[in-house]
């Protein structure tokens, strides 16, 4: 019998003094969880930060803003004919020809090479078009012509302040205001910015002047 009552008051008072240590475990192991919970969210916040980070340039434009769409007509530029395969988008009167992208208006010795006016609708936007979310508004951009999406169909829009984009159509004009250089496309400009959204870090944002 009494060895009996030892074994149980050694039990005892080995469980009473293993419940702290297996309660001061788990607040650690809590902690450390916590913590690297936190550590994480710092390095997601600090990527994100690096990620839209966003730099004007200052200095003199030296870098061709129409690099990525070499090998396409310049922007104001007249052609004899359109591609094969171009198909006409009519708006305010004139039968634009639409082709990968680019619209043709027709001039009297051939086609121009145009920005379409808004309101301005194609069914399809090359695969090669940016997408662009600006206050929870999605847009496409393809050779200085902005889109969004209506009815299935992707129709012309105003260039919206803040967008960023990877390259301009050459022919558009550079003028220098206050120190600081920017690109005119038919009265949109673009501020040229070091940014880590791009995957080369220069990117192209339209701005409102005046």
């Amino acid at each position: 019998m009494i060895m009996k009552k030892f074994l149980i008051t050694t039990m005892i008072l080995c469980i009473g003094l293993s419940v702290p240590e297996i309660v001061t475990k788990a607040e650690a192991q809590t902690r450390t969880e916590r913590q690297k919970v936190r550590a994480k969210e710092r390095r997601v916040k600090r990527r994100v930060t690096r990620r839209t980070t966003r730099r004007v340039v200052r200095r003199r434009v030296t870098r061709r803003a129409h690099f990525a769409y070499r090998g396409l007509p310049r922007y104001r530029t007249t052609v004899a004919t359109t591609p094969k395969g171009a198909v006409i988008v009519r708006r305010g009167g004139v039968p634009y020809r639409y082709y990968n992208g680019i619209y043709y208006k027709p001039a009297s010795s051939g086609f121009v090479v145009v920005r379409p006016v808004r309101g301005v609708r194609v069914a399809t936007l090359p695969v090669a078009k940016r997408r662009i979310v600006i206050s929870n508004q999605t847009y496409y951009y393809y050779y200085g012509t902005f889109y969004k999406e209506v009815d299935s169909e992707y129709e012309v829009v105003e260039a919206p302040e803040g967008a960023l984009v990877d390259a301009l159509p050459d022919g558009y004009q550079v003028e220098e205001l206050d120190g600081t250089e920017y690109y005119n496309l038919d009265g949109d400009y673009y501020q040229e910015v070091k940014t880590d959204e791009l995957e080369d870090g220069v990117g192209y944002e339209v701005v409102k002047l005046g």
